[in-house]
């Protein structure tokens, strides 16, 4: 009998918002495959859960997917999470994913606390239609491309950056899209949670000189032809 792979979502900031159906099916896994060991350690410390645990990273994807369809094919269930919230999005699993959707193998996701839905729904703005863009360059000048590619786009954009990175996301976010409104939500669930609306020149006013790291969720409000406006800091013909 083939085993089963559940894709676990874990916390975001906040370890209550942890599921029982998830609780239940880590304590039912043979092995349970983290991000990080020391992340996964902790959580399932905090649970008090014992069971194995290895590592499923951008450095060992290959390797570690070939071991888990092995025990997937002689009938383990393998539990897989990030380091928080919806594992494979964003994060490496997707190629032991498809291995057992190739092999038949039975695959459970269980959901939870989520960054991306969370600040689009507390953001306000008209969410019928929306874009992922994900992570942009690190690069200003191929991110500020990217960005007047859908800066003008009928539905709300949203984007994610690295934890060090929301100021000069910020700036050029004021630089391609003016006076357009924006919502940011910072370290969502977390104790030091917080939420910022107003265009991107007024929030990096407010944040001023705090030296905020964290998690953040940049959501972008859609073109309205009658508001648009380009910062006189961004030339519209520059081809970038």
């Amino acid at each position: 009998m083939l085993g089963t792979l559940n894709l676990v979502s874990t916390p975001i900031g906040d370890y209550s918002d942890m599921s029982l159906r998830a609780l239940r099916t880590l304590e039912e896994s043979d092995i349970i495959y983290c991000e990080e060991f020391k992340e996964g350690a902790r959580l399932l410390r905090f649970f008090e859960i014992k069971k194995d645990l290895e590592e499923l990273n951008e450095h060992n994807e290959a390797e570690a997917s070939d071991d888990i369809f092995n025990e997937l094919l002689i009938g383990k269930n393998i539990s897989i999470i990030s380091d928080c919230g919806t594992p494979l999005f964003s994060d490496p699993g997707k190629l032991i994913l498809n291995k057992c959707i190739e092999a038949g193998i039975k695959t459970e996701f269980l959901s939870g606390a989520n960054s991306l839905l969370s600040s689009i729904v507390l953001s306000g703005f008209d969410i019928s239609r929306f874009y992922y863009y994900g992570f942009l360059s690190p690069k200003a000048e191929i991110r500020k491309k990217e960005m007047k590619e859908f800066c003008l786009s009928d539905r709300v954009s949203v984007i994610l950056d690295a934890p060090y990175r929301l100021k000069a996301v910020l700036n050029d976010i004021r630089d391609i899209f003016g006076e357009r409104k924006v919502f940011v939500a910072f370290n969502i669930t977390q104790v030091s949670e917080k939420k910022f609306r107003g265009s991107a020149a007024e929030i990096l006013n407010e944040i001023g000189e705090e030296n905020l790291k964290g998690e953040f969720v940049i959501v972008i409000d859609k073109h309205y032809e009658k508001t648009i406006k380009f910062s006189d800091n961004y030339d519209n013909n520059n081809s970038l």
